[in-house]
């Protein structure tokens, strides 16, 4: 079985995460708590160190408050 991991959308997803959290001017400990989800977890999406499942995308959504399409712009994810 091919492995599909591609580091290069990991880490881009990553860093959007990073720009809209820090563009709410979220610390990670608070977008961690609206999210419902572990401080640590969100270091990793951010580091580009796991391959985030799409419920923990979706919980980073709530979070965020902007929905899994805008968060996976395609044009934002280059």
């Amino acid at each position: 079985m091919k492995n599909v991991r591609n580091q290069h959308l990991i880490n881009a997803l990553g860093q959007r995460v990073r720009n809209l959290r820090l563009q709410k001017k979220l610390s990670m400990e608070r977008l961690a708590e609206l999210s419902d989800i572990d401080y640590r977890q969100v270091s990793y999406v951010e580091l580009g160190q796991t391959d985030a499942s799409i419920s923990t995308l979706s919980a980073l959504c709530k979070g965020l408050e902007i929905s899994l399409a805008e968060l996976m712009d395609a044009d934002e994810l280059k």
